[in-house]
C-alpha cells in the first residue's frame, strides 16, 4: 500500500503542496488511484526525500526547506565557483572588447556631425557638369 499525499507528507515532514510539486514536476512518481487521490510508493519518496524523525514539539515547519545532505561535494563546488567567477571575468572583458569594436564601426560608417553633404551625383548632373566643362 503506497502513501498518500497528506500520508507522504506527514512521512517526510514537509507540506502537501511540497510533495504535489515534486509530483508534477516529475521529481517523484506517483499515480491517482480510481478515486482521484494519489498513491506513491514509499521507497519513491524517500529516494527524494528522507523520513521524518518524529520528535514531539520538533515540527515547526522548519523542515519545508530541507537542503540536500553535502555528499563530500565542497571541494567540487568550490572549484565550481572559482570557474563561474573567471567566465564571468571572461564574459566582461569580451563585452568591453564588443563595445569598443562597435563604437569604432560606428565612427567610421557615419559621417562626422557638422561635415558639409553634398547631393549625391546622379547620372543627369554628371552630364549636365560635363557639358558645361566641355
Amino acid at each position: 500500500m503506497g502513501y498518500t499525499l497528506g500520508t507522504a507528507a506527514k512521512a517526510t515532514g514537509l507540506n502537501k503542496s511540497t510533495i504535489l510539486k515534486a509530483l508534477r514536476s516529475g521529481k517523484i512518481s506517483g499515480a491517482k488511484d480510481e478515486h482521484g487521490q494519489w498513491c506513491l510508493d514509499p521507497a519513491e519518496l524517500h529516494r527524494v526525500y528522507p523520513p521524518h524523525s518524529e520528535a514531539p514539539g520538533a515540527d515547526n515547519g522548519a523542515g519545508n526547506d530541507r537542503q540536500p545532505p553535502d555528499n563530500g561535494l565542497a571541494p567540487a563546488t568550490a572549484a565550481t565557483d572559482a570557474l563561474v567567477a573567471e567566465l564571468r571575468s571572461v564574459i566582461a572583458d569580451l563585452r568591453q572588447d564588443r563595445d569598443a569594436w562597435r563604437e569604432q564601426a560606428q565612427r567610421l560608417a557615419l559621417p562626422s556631425p557638422g561635415a558639409p553633404q553634398g547631393e549625391p551625383a546622379t547620372a543627369w548632373r554628371r552630364f549636365l557638369h560635363w557639358r558645361r566643362a566641355g
